[in-house]
């Protein structure tokens, strides 16, 4: 199973990668230490875990906060005409984020890019809740961004090399429900701070949490890697990072107005030409940045990392139209239809929890064809909301299905790219894993925007049709390429 590393390597990595505050260090010397037992609450993985998880949560809850008081804030800060970079531009800094923490942990190991991706959070999140117009918030958007990504790679690498290969799913698992509850409680918990306090606080009262959270992890100690071949011109990576950025922006403001009726016109007059530029840009930085293979779906490692760009791409293009299907078509409140996005959170996690209670007796393929049918269900299901002639609870139980595929594909993807990848590496596959998603994310919401910008003056039917459709048909290429995530 890809869930199992051999013997000697797991040992290896968690005789290396033991907590400073494990008891057993406290043993006499020349004796043997008492190791306690591998649970990831058990005395010797307790903070760490509490600590991993709890960043991210707070990633969570921020990317939530930010999405709950951006409008008051840009209105109260006079910057309507930068709302779209408040959003693109935090994705494209995380993605030389990425890059950047996959190379720094595979040199150095995982904790120098993870305390300088807690400080870059903090800081942009003090940087944009004090400030005084539109241009210091976004510049403070810029550097959470970047700290963000360089916190997602190095929090993977991190599991690589902390944990033995026998608890990577449960850690990944965690993951997947420390969404849950920011899901659930952030957008009201967001409003209600910046209800009583002001909006500021809802970016400031994260980055005061975040230090708690990241305190857990500082006795940590694990041994640095050594030089490898691969890690050799560490700028050209960078560069490309940039391109990718780049282009991601270009899409993500396109893919923005695109799905913003007010702004048809002026989005079809650009995107025509800005688009096929953006994508020819972003193909070439993603041939550059990811495994060879990828883009083809080559069997084994980079297969996984492409199945998860399709399986996020899918999920998220969906979830980006969805509300908006339930507000203007059927006429749900906001907040009714944020409850929607909120069951498939729940059953995210829920699909976590399940994937580690069958995972060993389904097998891994099997589980990710499963997901993918589910996405892919799950998206056709709430689509069906169209008709007028469907329940609403018909949009809910979809996403309910969608959101449990998820739950049984991201950990499964994440356990088994570890296992694939050479722990020297573990860096780079983390940074590729979630480079593949942003991509992949960015790509299909900004031609999913375009195809709803083209087609709504038409027929808003047609015009929701194309645009899940277009997530649906990514979903089931997923299932058709998932088999070759075991390797050749």
């Amino acid at each position: 199973m890809y869930e199992q590393a051999p013997r000697n390597s797991a040992a290896r990595r968690a005789a290396d990668a033991r907590p400073v505050s494990d008891e057993a260090d406290a043993s006499p010397p020349g004796t043997v230490p008492v190791v306690s037992d591998d649970r990831l609450l058990g005395p010797r993985y307790r903070a760490p875990t509490l600590g991993v998880v709890g960043l991210v949560s707070l990633i969570a809850l921020e990317a939530l906060a930010v999405a709950t008081v951006m409008p008051q804030a840009a209105t109260d800060l006079h910057g309507l005409s930068l709302y779209g970079f408040v959003f693109g531009g935090p994705l494209a800094a995380s993605m030389l984020g990425m890059v950047a923490a996959g190379r720094w942990s595979d040199r150095r190991g995982p904790l120098r890019p993870l305390w300088a991706g807690v400080a870059g959070f903090v800081s942009g999140l003090v940087v944009g809740g004090i400030a005084p117009d539109m241009t210091w918030l976004l510049f403070g958007r810029l550097i959470a961004g970047l700290g963000s990504g360089l916190l997602s790679v190095s929090l993977y690498a991190l599991v690589g090399r902390l944990y033995p290969a026998t608890l990577h799913a449960r850690v990944f698992t965690a993951f997947s429900a420390a969404w849950v509850l920011p899901s659930l409680l952030g957008p009201g918990l967001s409003g209600l701070v910046a209800d009583a306090f002001g909006w500021r606080w809802s970016l400031l009262g994260v980055a005061l949490l975040t230090l708690p959270a990241a305190a857990l992890l500082k006795r940590i100690a694990l041994t640095p890697p050594g030089a490898h071949a691969h890690m050799r011109h560490a700028a050209r990576p960078l560069l490309w990072a940039m391109g990718a950025a780049a282009s991601a922006l270009m899409l993500h403001v396109v893919g923005q107005h695109g799905s913003d009726p007010h702004a048809i016109g002026a989005t079809l007059s650009t995107a025509w030409w800005l688009m096929p530029a953006a994508l020819a840009l972003l193909l070439l930085a993603a041939q550059r940045l990811l495994p060879a293979g990828t883009l083809t779906a080559r069997a084994g490692l980079p297969a996984a990392i492409a199945l998860n760009g399709l399986a996020q791409a899918a999920f998220f293009a969906a979830e980006a139209f969805l509300p908006l299907l339930l507000f203007r078509e059927r006429g749900l409140s906001v907040g009714t239809a944020g409850l929607v996005l909120s069951a498939g959170a729940v059953t995210w996690s829920a699909g976590a929890a399940c994937r580690g209670a069958v995972g060993a007796r389904v097998g891994t393929v099997m589980l990710l064809r499963i997901g993918l049918s589910g996405v892919a269900i799950g998206i056709a299901l709430s689509a069906a909301a169209l008709l007028t002639t469907a329940p609403i609870v018909t949009a809910t139980a979809g996403w309910i299905v969608a959101g449990a595929g998820m739950g049984l594909i991201s950990p499964t993807l994440s356990v088994m790219t570890l296992a694939l990848s050479p722990p020297e590496r573990h860096g780079e596959t983390g940074a590729a894993l979630r480079l593949s998603a942003a991509l992949s994310t960015t790509s299909a919401l900004a031609l999913g925007g375009l195809l709803f910008a083209a087609l709504l003056p038409v027929s808003a039917c047609a015009a929701y049709l194309s645009s899940m459709g277009l997530a649906a048909a990514l979903a089931v290429s997923g299932v058709v390429i998932a088999g070759r995530t075991k390797p050749a």
